[in-house]
């Protein structure tokens, strides 16, 4: 499929398309309570039509030039999302973002998919930086960088307005000096 890398035996990332719209919007419906402790935008999507709306932002972002935005299927069942923010790409840095139904957590998918964006954003966009930030309480978020050999830089504190009360977020970053990840755990 165009647009799709195969991770292994189990795991796929398909470039989000509009194809992709029912099942995203049924995969967050069904996961509102475990999405929304660390998404704010959960709320803000009631339906297929908000869905679609993000996969279009995903599409022009890809199209510009600013880095992709995968469906990550595992076992062939949308599983979550994972991508990077808008590349910088004058001062080329990307940052990775990701998000899995609460059936897919534990399983290591997240990982072997970061792994993944990361061999992408340096080899693929050139980037000379990768930064993770999440949520400074969410632990199995903050284990994926610290997993693959990202750098701890530091606490922005009250980073996130997140129903109702603000979140630090813990800041990490891998160089492409750094790359490839070599001493990085699975």
């Amino acid at each position: 499929m165009e647009g799709s890398l195969v991770i292994d035996h189990a795991i796929e990332l398909q470039l989000l398309n509009p194809d992709h719209r029912d099942e995203l919007f049924e995969l967050i419906d069904t996961n509102r309570a475990h999405l929304r402790e660390w998404l704010p935008w959960v709320d803000a999507n009631r339906s297929p039509a908000d869905s679609e709306a993000f996969i279009a932002s995903a599409i022009r972002q890809y199209e510009s030039g600013k880095g992709p935005q995968y469906a990550i299927y595992y076992s062939a069942v949308l599983a979550g999302v994972c991508g990077f923010h808008p590349l910088d790409v004058t001062n080329r840095i990307g940052g990775i973002g990701y998000w899995l139904g609460e059936a897919y957590s534990g399983l290591g998918i997240m990982t072997s998919t970061v792994r993944t964006l990361v061999g992408v954003g340096f080899q693929r966009y050139d980037l000379n930086r990768i930064e993770i930030a999440c949520a400074s309480n969410n632990t199995r978020s903050r284990a994926i960088p610290e997993r693959l050999g990202f750098r701890f830089e530091g606490v922005l504190r009250e980073r996130e307005y997140l129903y109702g009360k603000y979140v630090d977020h813990a800041f990490y970053s891998l160089l492409a000096s750094e790359f490839p990840l070599e001493g990085a755990s699975a």
